[in-house]
């Protein structure tokens, strides 16, 4: 039966991930990876993992310090930002709704008055907006006062990068 493992493997990747294999190991450490072929095949193998780390590490490109440090500057004011706009939103579109609920009220308000309203602003003429005015003025103003305050809200939901 063969082994599978050998009490000096540790001993073996230690001296070969510290760069003291083979040259600057003791030769005991040598004699045993020459007896045992155990520890050759994993002489071998880490030795080929350590060499492929080190080109690795020679290849790769660290960007300057002050080009890293200005990027995570960056990346916590945006996040900051990010954060602090959070509540803003919120109550945008919690004010949102509650307009679109107002004008919903209107609208329930002003349905049983339709066809008096379409046919007064069909007949309307300068002596008779004397006597529609008080009775529409009030809804007519909150109507378009409710439409100027909106459109703002809007075109901002319209426009916004989000």
């Amino acid at each position: 039966m063969n082994a599978i493992e050998c009490s000096r493997e540790q001993d073996v990747i230690d001296a070969v991930s510290s760069g003291r294999w083979p040259d600057r190991c003791d030769d005991a450490l040598r004699a045993h990876v020459a007896a045992c072929a155990i520890c050759a095949e994993v002489a071998k193998v880490a030795r080929a993992l350590q060499d492929d780390h080190e080109a690795a590490w020679r290849d790769a490109r660290v960007p300057p310090s002050g080009r890293v440090w200005w990027r995570a500057e960056m990346r916590a004011r945006q996040e900051a930002a990010r954060k602090a706009a959070r509540p803003i939103t919120l109550v945008q579109g919690a004010a949102a709704v509650c307009a679109g609920g107002v004008l919903v009220a209107l609208a329930a308000l002003a349905w049983p008055m339709w066809p008096t309203l379409t046919a007064a602003l069909g007949l309307l003429t300068a002596s008779s907006l004397a006597t529609v005015l008080p009775q529409f003025g009030v809804p007519l103003a909150i109507g378009i006062g409710s439409i100027l305050l909106l459109t703002p809200v809007a075109l901002y939901f319209v426009f916004s990068e989000k």
